[in-house]
């Protein structure tokens, strides 16, 4: 269909022949496209999402830490990440779809995806019955924490947040961090410190950070409630990974969060003007292959390619 209705516009400005990337082809861009639109008739049905849910695979798990062999780290061993990975999200999705963690689900949604580094993660989005969902500042508030426990009343959860749900420090303390542009944070940590949970412009709430004096070191500096990454502490205690759970306030963060989640694989073009005198000669040797730049920008990690084996061993059998 993209084919035939770009056929004139083919005709004036490209010349040569097309080969289509079908969207029953996982990962192609249509595919993604098409996964898009289907969830936006799910918002349609359903309504909007209530909860942005960012999943992390933990390589200093037990379940993988005790199957490694001497001198092996996490990195050598693909099919543990993979496999135990894929274990604690279908117990993560269970706690929240059937045992109502959050309360009753009326829809959910999630994707997949790999790391460069090779750690997997999941991107999920949760649409909560009417009942349940967070609509003033004590409801977020039984959902979402954005401070740092006190460490005599539960040592555990402290020692946990302070390991995973620390951003990682940028501004003035870390100029070369990933997260920055421009001189400044993309995620704006560190956060402003205030005393009740409000709504702002971005369509995410402002969650409560009061200045405590809570102040832990990590490693050769000292931290507080503006650099803490919003969680929930039953899943953070249970799962003991980072676990990103965030509130969708306002109807403006819906299409930046389904295109956010099937955004795909990241890759690079480059176009490249030609002068050809005979354009016809030309047309007959010019190819715009989608399947090649398919192929040509895709990017596997090892955990990636072990998973693609066992879903193609799976359907083998």
């Amino acid at each position: 269909m993209d084919h035939l209705a770009s056929e004139a516009a083919i005709q004036r400005s490209k010349l040569g022949r097309i080969i289509s990337l079908l969207s029953n082809f996982q990962g192609s861009s249509r595919a993604m496209q098409q996964n898009y639109q289907h969830a936006m008739g799910i918002v349609r049905k359903c309504g909007k999402p209530d909860l942005f849910i960012t999943f992390t695979c933990n390589p200093r798990w037990k379940e993988i830490q005790k199957q490694l062999f001497p001198g092996q780290t996490s990195s050598d061993r693909p099919d543990l990440i993979a496999r135990i990975f894929k274990l604690k999200l279908k117990q993560l999705i269970d706690d929240i779809v059937r045992n109502h963690i959050f309360g009753r689900i009326v829809a959910h949604l999630f994707v997949i995806e790999f790391q460069k580094r090779g750690l997997p993660h999941c991107h999920m989005l949760i649409i909560l019955a009417n009942e349940n969902k967070p609509r003033d500042s004590n409801s977020v508030g039984r959902i979402v924490s954005s401070e740092i426990p006190d460490a005599d009343q539960n040592l555990q959860l402290y020692e946990m947040m302070k390991s995973r749900m620390i951003h990682e420090l940028c501004g003035v303390l870390n100029k070369n961090s990933p997260c920055m542009e421009d001189g400044k944070c993309i995620k704006e940590f560190p956060m402003e410190f205030p005393n009740e949970t409000a709504p702002n412009k971005d369509g995410y709430p402002r969650y409560r950070r009061r200045d405590n004096g809570v102040i832990p070191k990590v490693g050769k500096y000292e931290v507080d409630n503006r650099w803490v990454v919003p969680y929930n502490p039953h899943l953070l205690m249970k799962y003991d990974a980072h676990i990103n759970v965030e509130v969708c306030a306002t109807v403006k963060s819906i299409k930046y969060l389904f295109k956010y989640v099937y955004k795909g694989r990241n890759c690079a073009n480059i176009k490249q003007k030609l002068l050809v005198k005979d354009a016809a000669t030309f047309a007959k040797t010019l190819e715009w292959d989608e399947i090649k730049a398919h192929l040509d920008a895709r990017y596997i990690s090892a955990p990636g390619a072990r998973t693609c084996m066992e879903t193609l061993r799976i359907s083998a059998t």
